[in-house]
């Protein structure tokens, strides 16, 4: 099995230059969300794993935004292997910031610029290749790898949540956001209501006789800067500290009005273990305290926005340990990790899905103006890729 492995390693160096171009490809697709736009991507995903002879689906979520799916079947039953990364990306930003054009990939010193390079085209690219190889070299193995491009990750999970809801099962899954090729077991989740504030409206010459609401609000704001920092006396061996903000504030209707509503946006980040009710109480908690001391008035929970869920799966799984082993034969940090980001490893791990993160990349250049991603780091991690399905898998 390792004569095998050594030729498609040295299938993978003799195509790359191919390959390149296949990625500069996915990086001009223009896959911001909002709107998403992903059908353009998942098209070519899918059509260049079915010429290969690949079973293929559009998947559709929305109408004109499907995840891209494939399946490569081995031999006869066995065990089944998810790979899952996200084709949507978040907005480049202001054009000035950048170098190059964001969806026009450019080389420089063996790195790839572009938005999306990094999150998570990069990932998605290196899980693409080690399909590729895989159909084209045909290892003696008993099983099915599960290619899925989701849409609509950026906006809360949509892609996954649909695929999970539509039936779709493994025995293990990688996620391929960057995590500069070291294996991650764990994640932060994010806890995200948005809180209301009632004041009394008043002409503004006479603020006393109103009650203004966004006073209220920005009393707690500053008690949540107090909470982040009370936060900091405890850590996850993991993934740290959990943190807290206030991110985003509005409140008033005019300049001469003293307004009588407000709303405060707050992101709770979770540690594994931790429950969406548990950091929900916490702030209930605090708003009553306030509201007994007089610092606030009314108040009301208006909505949440995206809440995501901590994730963590068990050290001992055979995902787990079959790519510690992998890392350790390449002479790379086969140390288990913790992500502070949230990403759809929690959705995979609810449905009962052993769930690791391994791709390469750099997350902290996510959602940054010049992402870029190495190359060869692209090449490298669909070798693993490959490693890893035939050792999961035979």
């Amino acid at each position: 099995m390792q004569q095998a492995v050594s030729k498609m390693h040295a299938y993978i160096e003799e195509n790359r230059e191919m390959y390149k171009q296949l990625f500069y490809q996915l990086l001009s697709c223009d896959t911001v969300n909002p709107p998403g736009n992903e059908e353009e991507l998942a098209k070519l995903i899918t059509e260049c794993l079915a010429k290969k002879g690949a079973e293929t689906e559009l998947q559709y979520v929305e109408p004109g935004r499907p995840n891209a799916i494939a399946r490569l079947h081995f031999g006869r039953g066995g065990k089944k292997l998810l790979w899952n990364a996200h084709m949507d990306v978040v907005p480049p930003g202001e054009q000035v910031n950048w170098q190059t054009e964001p969806f026009s990939p450019v080389e420089k010193e063996g790195k790839i610029f572009a938005r999306g390079a990094a999150d998570d085209k990069g990932g998605l690219m290196a899980m693409l290749i080690a399909c590729l190889v895989l159909q084209e070299m045909q290892p003696p193995i008993n099983g099915t790898i599960e290619l899925c491009g989701v849409m609509g990750e950026e906006t809360g999970g949509m892609g996954t949540t649909y695929w999970v809801k539509q039936g779709g099962r493994a025995d293990a899954a990688i996620v391929g956001e960057p995590s500069k090729m070291e294996l991650v077991v764990a994640h932060r989740g994010a806890y995200r209501p948005i809180f209301g504030f009632k004041g009394r409206t008043a002409h503004s010459s006479e603020p006393d006789f109103g009650e203004n609401a966004i006073y209220s609000a920005a009393r707690f704001a500053c008690r949540i800067a107090e909470m982040n920092e009370s936060f900091k006396t405890y850590s996850h061996p993991l993934t740290g500290s959990p943190t807290i903000a206030a991110t985003v504030f509005h409140g008033g209707v005019k300049n001469n009005v003293i307004p009588d509503y407000a709303e405060v946006s707050i992101d709770r980040r979770l540690s594994p273990g931790e429950t969406f009710a548990e950091a929900e109480n916490e702030l209930l908690a605090v708003l009553q305290d306030m509201r007994k001391k007089g610092e606030i008035g009314e108040y009301e929970l208006v909505r949440y926005l995206n809440n995501k869920g901590a994730a963590l799966v068990d050290k001992n799984e055979k995902i787990v340990t079959d790519l510690q082993a992998i890392l350790c034969e390449h002479g790379l940090d086969a140390e288990q990790k913790g992500m502070r980001a949230t990403t759809d490893m929690y959705l995979l791990q609810d449905a009962g899905i052993p769930t690791i993160i391994f791709a390469p990349g750099d997350m902290a250049l996510a959602h940054c103006p010049n992402e870029f991603i190495p190359f060869q780091e692209i090449l490298d991690a669909a070798k693993i890729y490959v490693e890893l399905a035939i050792r999961f898998l035979q």
